[in-house]
This record gives structure tokens, C-alpha cells and sequence, in this order.
């Protein structure tokens, strides 16, 4: 009976020590720390994120661009960092420390770039250049799209909203529908109000401040904006600031900071400060593309009743011989004594900048001593004259006598309107005296003398009579527009007036709010300038709705075009119309297309058409179009 005792004893007493070793071996001894575990796409509750390699951050560790978005319920539509930085300013609100981790299963900030796509139930959004998420973020930003609310599209003849909205969760589903509409379109044309582009910059600041990410395209972005501010003097000065201070901080690389100046007429004068000074000291020439840009457009040196000038690389290489020979081969700067401080103060509410990065930023004012541009000056005043003394004159030959023209417009013109003057070619037949007939052609000799005298007159004639091919009616409705005695329209001009006609014709037209998106469309396509986009806009009384169906157009490019440039028009057209809800993807205007266009309905698209830009498009539609416009 006592072994039993003692051999139940000595067994507890073992239990009791191997229990006791088993919870010491469990435990980290204090003198070890525990490193801090790795961030795990799993412990956020979110399917199928990806983490970025470490190369892939940058040289800031910021979050990434998003991935395109496929289903507005699937949360794993971005691609993001684990080195994102711990704290209330980092984008995604992540931290490593332990009473922030709560903050990981909120929704996150997500940005998506020019090749993402936002998608929010049957509407898609590409290129947005904005962040977005799938529910309230868990970090504030005002210019967020959170695609979980209500978005609403304007029905005809409904009234749009006057008033605007600090935010995008504050704005009214409609109003929602007309921001996003304007994102879908690229952003080119001018909004309705001046909230929606203050609250699309807001997410540019953050991207750029806080982020500290993708720094030259915003600034890109940003710059193209800057024309469609025209209404609003304070939000676009705003933006000159904040354009300017950025380039000086990241001192955007000269190439980069040309090929933005050249897309604008007049550029910020801190911008060509920058630019000068790379040259300044160097006892380097100043190179004449430099040249022509800041003399081009700079608001300063540009004098009184000197025109607007866009840039354009025939008008460079004319410029180039006279600068280098007024200039002595070409300018030399000095760096000036005077500085111009910079600096800004974010307009994004949620978004603000360290003491370090908000100090005034100063860089040498080349305008303060407008003398030493003198030798460019002259050489403007010089090129300009040459220009203008090479635009060839209106062939008038075979007019016996000038019409009274001027009688004509008055008749037509209500007293004191300044809107374009409808009336039809006949009208105008008569008044130089033609044969008219009803339903009677024009011949090529006939619209050379029209288009001819209405340009010694002021005045230009739609549609383009210059079209090879194109029939052309005495009862065909005519549009007159003012145009500056010897100018001559471009040819991408020219294309693109055709291709908005042909374009409102295929989807049926009639309304304000298709034909202006579609008319600004125009600018993603050519080089348009802002005479060229006024000449568009005036042409809405002829295309809303056109007088002629699509077959017109259709027949008209059958005789004179292949079925591949053919396939092309329709590719322009399609990829034009695609931003659009009611147009964008829908069937019904590819088979209207293919059908006055003689083409394939069920032939797929080709691999090379489904990566080609907006600038691909119009670079090869202008290539094949600019023969049929033979009569200039």
C-alpha cells in the first residue's frame, strides 16, 4: 500500500514539472523582441491583394496606382505597399503600431491613374487621375469617389444644378453624374461649375504632397486644366501657383518642362523662369525651340495687338533662321540679380504640408529687366511679318463683279446679333448670280468662287465646300461664320468639322449635352486650336440635327476611301462615342457604321486597334483624310 502512495506522488510531482517547463518554453524571454510581422493581405479581410516588390514603391515607398476595377463589389482592385508610411497622413491610414490596427480592415484610398478604370455599377470612368474606394475611406479626402453611392445622369431638358459641393460624397447624385461624365470625357472640356475641377485638383495635391508620387504626370494633368479655367480667375491662379511651386520643387527636367509649355498660349511666368534659368551663366545660346517658346507665350513680352500664337513645328523652323540672325546665332542669358519667391498653400483641405516643404521657394525673375529680350523681341516682330505677308490671297478671277455681300449679311443678321448667319447655297448662288436650280449640284468652280468671296468678305462658309467627292445641293442648309481675312484653316481642323458632322449623324443627334462632349472630343484626336474649337462650336445649328442621315456620309466614303481606311473612320468614331453612357459600347451605332460604310459587323477588332491612343487615332485618320480636302 505505501509503494502505491509514494509512486502516485512522485507521478503528480512529474506532471506538475513537465506542465511547468511547457509553459516556459511557450514564453519569449524579456531580453528578445518579437519582430514586428509582416503586413498580410489576409489579416485585412481583403481576397487577392497584391504586394508590390520593393522596387516597384520607388524611391518613396508610396502606394501604387490602382489596378483597373472589374466588379464595383470586389474590394481587391488596388495594389499597395507594405513599406506605406505608418500614420494619419499615410494614404491607406496603415500602421504598424498596435493600437492603429484597427484601422486596417476600413476601407481604403485607392488612386488610379491614366490607365486605370473605375467602374461603378454599369459605368466606367477611364483614366479618372483620382482615387477612389469601396465605401467611406477610413482616410478624409474630399475628392474620393466612393463608388457604393448614388449617381444619377441629367434626362433631357432637365435643369442642371447651379450650385457646386465641397466634396464628392457631398455632391447630390446628380451632380455626381455630371462630375464623372466630365472625368470620362478626359477632363477637356469646361465644367459647369467650378467645384468639380476644385475638387478633382484636391486629389492631384495629395497624390503630390502626400503620396509624393507620380509627381510629372499630375503636373501634366494638371497644366492641360488650365485653358477650361477661364471663368474662374482665383481657382486658376491657384493652380499657376501650385503648378509652378511644384515644378521648382522637383525642378521638372527641362524636356519635360518644354513639351508642357508648348501645349499652352500663354504659360506662367515662373514656369519660364525655369526654363531659363538651365541656360543662365552657361554662355550657351539659348536654344531657338526655347526661343520661340517664351517668346510665344509670355503674357509680358507679348505687345499690344500681337496674336496668339499656337505652337507648331513648321512655325519653328521659320522662326529659327531670323532669331539666329538677329540674335548673333542666339541669346545669352545672365542670371539676374532679382528672385521671385514661390510658394503654396494646399487648397485640399486634408491635406498639409511639413514646415520644410512649405517654405517659399525662390528662383531668379528673368522679366524683372524686360531690356535684355529686346533682340527677341525684334526677331518676333520680324517672323511675324513674314508670316503674315506669306498668307496667299483668294483667287477672284473668275468673278466678273463683286456681290454686295455685305447687303446679304445684314439681311440675314437680326440687328445688333452676333450669331451665326443659316440660310441656304442657293441664296448665296443667287447673290453671285449662278444658275440655281432646285435640288440642282454645285460645281467645283461654283464652291471655289463662293468659299473665295466669302473670304475676302470676313466671312467662312460651313459646311467645308473644299471636300473632293462630296455632293453638294443648292437647297443644302449653309452656315456663315466670322474669319479673319487670309486665314487658312488647318487641315486637322477641316477633318475634324467632318468627322463631328458624320459622327452626329451616325448616333442621331439632337441635343446639346451629345454635341458638346463629342465637339470637345475633337481636341484628344488633333491639334485644335482655340480659333479651331470656337469654328466647331459654330457649327452646332447645322449638325443638331444634320440634314443628311449617316448613308450620305457612308456613301461619300465608300467611293473614295479603302475598307481598311475605311475601318479606321469607324475605329475614331467608336472610340470617340465610347465615354458616353448611352453610346459607349453599344452595338447599335457599330452596326450603323458597319452598314453605310460597307463593313464586316461581326469582324473583331484588331489586337493593334484595342492599345492605340486617342493620338494614334487621329494621327492616322488625319494621315488618310487630308487628301480628300484638296480645295483649300
Amino acid at each position: 500500500m505505501i509503494y502505491l502512495v509514494i509512486g502516485l506522488f512522485v507521478a503528480m510531482a512529474v506532471g506538475a514539472f513537465l506542465r511547468q517547463q511547457s509553459k516556459r518554453s511557450e514564453q519569449t524571454p524579456e531580453t528578445e523582441q518579437t519582430p514586428s510581422p509582416e503586413l498580410n493581405p489576409e489579416s485585412l479581410d481583403i481576397p487577392d491583394v497584391e504586394i508590390a516588390d520593393e522596387e516597384d514603391t520607388g524611391d518613396s515607398g508610396f502606394v501604387l496606382s490602382a489596378k483597373p476595377v472589374t466588379d464595383p463589389d470586389r474590394a481587391a482592385g488596388a495594389t499597395y505597399s507594405s513599406h506605406a508610411p505608418a500614420g494619419e497622413d499615410s494614404p491607406y491610414g496603415l500602421s504598424s503600431e498596435p493600437k492603429k490596427q484597427a484601422q486596417a480592415k476600413a476601407n481604403l484610398l485607392r488612386w488610379c491613374g491614366r490607365s486605370g478604370n473605375v467602374q461603378l455599377d454599369n459605368i466606367v470612368v477611364p483614366g479618372p487621375v483620382a482615387y477612389w474606394s469601396n465605401g467611406e475611406p477610413a482616410t478624409p479626402e474630399p475628392s474620393c469617389i466612393d463608388i457604393t453611392l448614388p449617381v444619377a445622369f441629367p434626362q433631357k431638358d432637365e435643369p442642371l444644378p447651379a450650385e457646386g459641393a465641397e466634396s464628392y460624397a457631398a455632391m447630390t447624385p446628380l451632380q455626381r453624374g455630371i462630375y464623372l461624365t466630365w472625368l470620362a470625357g478626359a477632363r477637356i472640356q469646361p465644367p459647369i461649375h467650378m467645384c468639380y475641377p476644385a475638387i478633382w485638383l484636391y486629389g492631384i495635391e495629395r497624390r503630390t504632397i502626400t503620396d509624393k508620387l507620380d509627381l510629372g504626370m499630375c503636373i501634366n494633368e494638371a497644366f492641360r486644366l488650365m485653358p477650361l479655367l477661364i471663368r474662374w480667375d482665383a481657382l486658376r491662379d491657384n493652380l499657376v501657383r501650385f503648378i509652378t511651386w511644384l515644378a521648382i520643387k522637383v525642378w521638372l527636367p527641362d524636356e519635360d518642362l518644354l513639351a508642357l509649355c508648348k501645349k499652352l498660349n500663354t504659360v506662367p511666368e515662373g514656369l519660364l523662369d525655369i526654363l531659363l534659368n538651365s541656360y543662365a551663366n552657361s554662355m550657351l545660346p539659348l536654344p531657338s525651340a526655347v526661343a520661340f517658346t517664351v517668346i510665344r507665350t509670355s503674357a509680358k513680352l507679348r505687345r499690344e495687338g500681337q496674336p496668339e500664337i499656337s505652337h507648331s513645328d513648321e512655325a519653328l523652323q521659320k522662326f529659327t533662321p531670323i532669331y539666329k540672325e538677329l540674335c548673333k546665332g542666339g541669346l545669352i542669358f545672365i542670371k539676374p540679380q532679382t528672385m521671385l519667391k514661390v510658394s503654396y498653400k494646399p487648397a485640399n483641405p486634408s491635406v498639409s504640408l511639413s514646415k520644410k516643404d512649405n517654405e517659399s521657394v525662390e528662383i531668379p525673375d528673368f522679366f524683372a529687366d524686360l531690356s535684355v529680350f529686346k533682340p527677341l523681341l525684334d526677331s518676333w516682330e520680324v517672323f511675324l511679318e513674314a508670316n503674315k505677308a506669306e498668307k496667299p490671297s483668294p483667287d477672284l478671277s473668275n468673278i466678273s463683279e463683286r456681290p454686295d455681300f455685305e447687303g446679304f449679311v445684314n439681311t440675314l443678321r437680326p440687328e445688333g446679333s452676333d450669331l451665326p448667319l443659316i440660310a441656304t447655297l442657293g441664296s448665296l448662288g443667287k447673290l453671285m448670280k449662278f444658275n440655281v436650280t432646285p435640288n440642282g449640284k454645285l460645281t467645283g468652280k461654283e464652291r471655289k468662287a463662293i468659299v473665295d468671296t466669302a473670304q475676302v468678305e470676313g466671312w467662312q462658309v460651313l459646311p467645308d465646300l473644299g471636300i473632293s467627292g462630296r455632293e453638294y445641293k443648292w437647297d443644302d442648309r449653309m452656315l456663315l461664320t466670322e474669319l479673319a481675312p487670309g486665314t487658312q484653316l488647318s487641315q486637322s481642323y477641316r477633318v475634324a468639322s467632318f468627322l463631328l458632322e458624320f459622327t452626329c449623324a451616325s448616333i442621331a443627334a439632337d441635343e446639346d449635352r451629345v454635341f458638346e462632349p463629342l465637339r470637345r472630343r475633337m481636341n484628344e484626336y488633333f491639334k485644335l486650336t482655340d480659333d479651331d474649337n470656337l469654328r466647331l462650336e459654330a457649327q452646332k445649328p447645322l449638325n443638331l440635327p444634320t440634314q443628311y442621315g449617316p448613308e450620305y456620309y457612308g456613301e461619300f466614303l465608300c467611293g473614295w476611301l479603302s475598307e481598311n481606311e475605311r475601318k479606321s473612320i469607324k475605329g475614331l468614331i467608336l472610340h470617340a462615342v465610347s465615354f458616353m453612357p448611352e453610346f459607349g459600347g453599344n452595338p447599335e451605332v457599330n452596326s450603323i457604321l458597319c452598314e453605310v460604310m460597307k463593313l464586316r459587323e461581326d469582324e473583331a477588332p484588331s489586337p493593334e486597334d484595342a492599345g492605340k491612343t486617342a493620338n494614334d487615332w487621329g494621327n492616322e485618320v488625319l494621315n488618310l483624310m487630308t487628301l480628300l480636302f484638296k480645295n483649300n
